[in-house]
């Protein structure tokens, strides 16, 4: 309500504190997001390598039970990769992801005719702080990702 000689005031826009404000709080929030996205990249590589890791062997285990073939897979640690073997035959080679790599020295890794390894076996991928196993049970050959 308007007294007797009051003009009413009309706002134009915003005044330099708000928009002032409003920059800070969407300069902060960007800040934030952009500090975790390479976390975040580098922990989807680590899990998408140890999930590749973990269905190729469940494969190459489910393979050997299937032909009555064994199969050997060979892990490199300085280059960062695995290759898959039928009977001594070169099947194929895995690279992993850019920044994983093995933590530990696995040692090769057979499956008999009748699927079951030939020892137990822990591969370790890490990258950066982060890290994930791959573990194949020594006597039933269960392989699992911790």
């Amino acid at each position: 309500m308007q007294g007797i000689g009051m003009v009413a005031k009309r706002r134009n826009g915003y005044s330099l504190i708000e928009i002032l404000l409003v920059l800070a709080l969407l300069s902060s929030a960007a800040f934030t997001f952009l500090v975790h996205i390479p976390q975040q990249m580098e922990e989807r590589r680590l899990e998408l390598s140890a999930a590749v890791l973990l269905q190729d062997l469940r494969e190459v285990q489910q393979t050997a039970l299937a032909e009555n073939v064994w199969y050997k897979v060979k892990f490199s640690v300085y280059t960062g990769e695995y290759k898959i073997f039928r009977q001594g035959e070169f099947i194929r080679k895995v690279n992993l992801e850019n920044g994983v790599h093995f933590a530990n020295s696995p040692s090769d890794l057979t499956f008999r005719p009748t699927g079951t390894p030939d020892t137990g076996l822990t591969v370790m991928l890490a990258s950066g702080d982060l890290e994930r196993n791959v573990i194949v049970a020594p006597v039933m050959g269960r392989i699992r990702m911790e």
